[in-house]
């Protein structure tokens, strides 16, 4: 008996194709046909064969087809059931926001922003542009802020600045601030970009575990004692010292064998600065006398007095060359005296105090400091060959953003321009506005990024963590780089060597741009010779 595949009819008790019964159908319609035509009609003949086997033809490909066909079919609609009985993933739980630290609720995050009241400053006749006001100095942060709440927030939180306020002749409040800022107000954190001393930022992050993030100068010893909670731009007043120092080594300034004179400060970090420079200079062969002025008294007058009786003192000790650390408002009467007096030696301002090697120091610095060096990672527009240089991009970006945060400066910023000027008036008439402020860029780039970082229920440890994997373009300092990294809490990664020129509202405008060197008609910073340095972490 055959077996056949596919489809299958039953004949008389079995099984028989259908494709056998078509062919017997053909048969006998061609002998039935051939029977009553006699054959007489070949064309008639050839057109029913014809069609035969075209039908016999199709016949056995619709069946060949459908052999092939239904097996594919039932595949497909077996791996259609299997897969409508699979159960589809659950989706990922989604963290729900919690007040998870101090400062931080499902909703928002606060943020001390402690700048200076300049009040003080104002009342003692100390020169200030009429713009630099304390709520500017919030404001360069605040508006930041704004920006990110209006686009959304932090992973959904909104960001609440809340401006801490301190005297900088009394130093006092400055402890006060702290106080306000952790227990009255409960920041998450606490930033300021300038001035601040550096003698009461453990108040934050030492007494109170409160993340600090400095604009400046802190010391390692402090960054040390809280390495999760203090962060700075600039590279720590130790490595500032030794830095200076080295340079003037290095570059043989002083005669082997000298003294060399170091003016320091009560201040803790300042004299870890004055304390590296010494151990520098020692182990190079110099003798070292230090002089240190009182400057946390409060008493800004008498520690411009002991600043001015110092020149005398190192003059007296034959000194070769002197260390300047101090802040430039209590060094002015130093410089005063060095004017009057016209001593002999040489004289570096190290970069370990506010301010000092940046634009605002140096148009706030007596003209008597003319030719002191500085070793520092900010940056200069001026250039040791002429000419102003250009922005980068990041620092073009943060150009542009002052100049939307700040309508008073009628959409003018330019090179060198003291910070909060209005209307500096050039020898040729031309009016200049203040220069962007390019530590607060930098600094809420670099918050904005950790905040969002550190997971949707930020801690301050968290944030610490998120903050140490940085690294970026960094605006007027460090030749335009950054990086924390683990076991260093400072972005700066260079240092140059600067030269303080004078320049004034009626020094010329040159035909490279400059007002002698400078990029506008105030005392600047020039670098010696363009050549950056990295230094050891």
């Amino acid at each position: 008996m055959f077996a056949f595949t596919g489809e299958q009819i039953s004949f008389a008790g079995g099984k028989m194709n259908k494709r056998l019964i078509k062919l017997m159908a053909i048969f006998l319609s061609f002998v039935m046909i051939m029977a009553s035509c006699g054959g007489s009609d070949d064309s008639s003949s050839s057109d029913s064969s014809s069609e035969a086997s075209s039908s016999e033809a199709s016949s056995s490909e619709t069946s060949s087809s459908a052999e092939e066909e239904a097996p594919a079919e039932e595949e497909a609609e077996e791996e259609a059931e299997e897969e409508a009985s699979e159960p589809e993933p659950e989706p990922e739980p989604v963290e729900e926001r919690t007040a998870s630290d101090v400062g931080i609720t499902e909703d928002s995050i606060k943020i001390g922003v402690v700048v200076s009241d300049l009040q003080g400053l104002i009342d003692i006749g100390f020169p200030l542009p009429a713009a630099l006001t304390t709520d500017h100095l919030s404001e360069r942060f605040t508006k930041y802020f704004d920006e990110w709440n209006a686009a959304g927030g932090i992973n959904g939180r909104m960001v609440e600045g809340v401006q801490i306020t301190w005297d900088p002749l009394s130093p006092a409040t400055m402890e006060n601030s702290c106080t306000e800022a952790v227990l009255d107000e409960g920041v998450f954190m606490a930033i300021n970009a300038s001035g601040f001393s550096q003698a009461f930022i453990p108040c934050f992050t030492e007494d109170n575990d409160t993340t600090f993030f400095y604009g400046e100068v802190a010391s390692q010893a402090m960054i040390d004692a809280a390495p999760n909670r203090l962060f700075s731009l600039n590279p720590p007043s130790e490595i500032a010292g030794e830095a200076g120092a080295q340079l003037i080594v290095d570059q043989g300034i002083i005669p082997a064998g000298s003294k060399v004179g170091i003016l320091d400060s009560t201040n803790p970090p300042i004299a870890a600065a004055g304390e590296s420079a010494a151990t520098i200079l020692e182990g190079a062969g110099y003798t070292t006398t230090t002089i240190t002025v009182n400057t946390l008294s409060g008493d800004n007058a008498a520690a411009n007095a002991e600043g001015a009786a110092a020149v005398a003192q190192f003059t007296a000790e034959s000194v070769d060359h002197v260390f300047v650390i101090l802040p430039f408002i209590y060094a002015e009467g130093f410089w005063g005296e060095v004017g009057a007096l016209q001593p002999s030696w040489g004289r570096t301002i190290l970069d370990s105090a506010s301010s000092n090697c940046t634009p605002f120091g140096a148009s706030r610095t007596n003209p008597s400091a003319e030719g002191a060096l500085c070793v520092t990672s900010y940056d200069s527009y001026a250039s040791p060959d002429g000419g102003v240089g250009d922005d980068d991009a990041f620092e073009a970006q943060c150009r542009q953003e002052w100049i939307d945060h700040f309508p008073v400066f009628n959409g003018k910023s330019d090179k060198g321009a003291p910070s909060g000027e209005v209307g500096l008036e050039t020898a040729d008439g031309e009016l200049l506005n203040s220069d962007y402020a390019p530590g607060e860029c930098t600094m809420q780039y670099l918050i904005k990024e950790a905040l969002e970082n550190a997971g949707v229920n930020p801690t301050r440890d968290s944030f610490a963590d998120a903050m140490k994997e940085l690294s970026g373009p960094q605006a007027f300092r460090s030749n335009g780089e950054g990086a924390f990294g683990p076991g260093k809490n400072y972005f700066s990664t260079q240092m140059q060597a600067v030269e303080f020129t004078l320049a004034s509202r009626s020094t010329p405008k040159g035909a490279d741009g400059t007002f002698n060197g400078c990029p506008a008609p105030v005392n600047c910073w020039i670098p010696v010779t363009g050549e950056w340095f990295k230094f050891d972490s």
